[in-house]
């Protein structure tokens, strides 16, 4: 297997990766809402993963929009997949961050970020839904 990364510049190839994850939302994504940073792993140019890393603050970053095809076997998404991570983790060095945070509640994914050295904390994620009609004060 040869996957390879590259810097995240296609569209489109991202679009395929959310279509095969059945992504609810795909209409909503738009390229100017994207992070800046971002990598992609091909496979014999198909798309097989693609992240970004979300600027927070200026020393921190989010794991953003971390995605794998779903039309291929789980070892080579698990290797697209790491790859990413591995090429946003070198970005982040590269920019001198303090830290990178992500959320999931995925029993794998944490496995595997904490073989990265993520470490869990404990916190509660809040979020509005602005298109909620209940909500007259806002």
């Amino acid at each position: 297997m040869n996957l390879e990364i590259f810097k995240f510049k296609h569209f489109s190839l991202l679009i395929e990766l959310l279509k095969s994850q059945k992504y609810p939302s795909i209409n909503d994504i738009e390229m100017k809402t994207l992070p800046k940073i971002g990598f992609l792993a091909v496979l014999n140019k198909e798309p097989i993963a693609c992240g970004f890393l979300r600027r927070l603050e200026p020393c921190y970053a989010h794991i953003d929009t971390l995605v794998s095809n779903g039309y291929f076997g789980s070892k080579i998404r698990h290797e697209g997949i790491n790859l990413v991570v591995d090429a946003l983790l070198l970005e982040a060095k590269r920019l001198k961050l303090k830290g990178i945070v992500a959320h999931t509640a995925d029993a794998g994914i944490i496995k595997r970020a904490g073989e990265c050295g993520f470490n869990i904390v404990e916190q509660t994620i809040i979020a509005l839904d602005m298109n909620d009609e209940k909500k007259e004060k806002i």
